[in-house]
């Protein structure tokens, strides 16, 4: 049975950037498995549109510049969505990304996520993260 959640990007200040919404094949997933889906999704999304430059995603694409949510990046570039796994993982490893369960701060990348009715995940992104 699949099971969707609600991602929200978040600043410092409490203000929301993006909200969408993430469906895993199961109701129970990790935390590693969670940043992982996000960041394919989010890559392979791009890569199969029509490339246009503008990248909404967790980690900025290296050589891409920063504008309001989101990225630019040189017009039909593709992105690889490995580099970029490997520095939300990091990031999250060196605090530079919590991620909340429903307020409550996860606390590992092998945690245990349980997905409900209602479940809501917040990204709050504490520096940029560039890469990928």
């Amino acid at each position: 049975m699949s099971a969707t959640l609600t991602i929200i990007d978040q600043d410092l200040t409490g203000t929301v950037d993006r909200r969408f919404e993430l469906t895993f094949p199961t109701e129970s997933i990790t935390v590693r498995e969670l940043i992982r889906e996000r960041v394919y999704q989010e890559v392979d999304d791009y890569n199969r549109s029509q490339r246009d430059g503008f990248f909404e995603g967790l980690v900025q694409p290296s050589e891409a510049e920063t504008e309001r949510n989101g990225f630019r990046i040189k017009r039909g570039r593709e992105i690889q969505w490995k580099p970029q796994y490997e520095h939300a993982i990091d990031a999250y490893e060196r605090n530079r990304i919590l991620v909340l369960v429903n307020d409550r701060q996860t606390e590992s990348l092998d945690e245990t996520v349980e997905i409900g009715h209602g479940t809501e995940v917040t990204f709050l992104r504490l520096v940029m993260l560039v890469g990928g």
